[in-house]
């Protein structure tokens, strides 16, 4: 039973992890595509598979003063 329950605990874990990782990528997105943007199937599939929320967190900061979209990924 104990192993159960902390499985669960694992896994609702990772599921908060994967949706505030899904959150981000979105909200990076929409900042990327609000300022003008396009961007490339590359790029946005290298945002959405990210699930570091700290890369995350620093893209989303950077895409509301990149020039270009290069900037975001220095």
């Amino acid at each position: 039973m104990k192993g159960k329950a902390q499985g669960r605990a694992e896994g609702k874990a990772e599921g908060k992890v994967e949706g505030k990782a899904e959150e981000g990528a979105k909200s990076i997105l929409l900042v990327l595509t609000a300022r003008g943007f396009h961007v490339p199937e590359d790029a946005r599939v290298r945002i959405t598979s990210c699930t570091d929320l700290a890369q995350l967190e620093t893209w989303l900061t950077r895409a509301a003063t990149a020039h270009t979209l290069d900037d975001l990924f220095i």
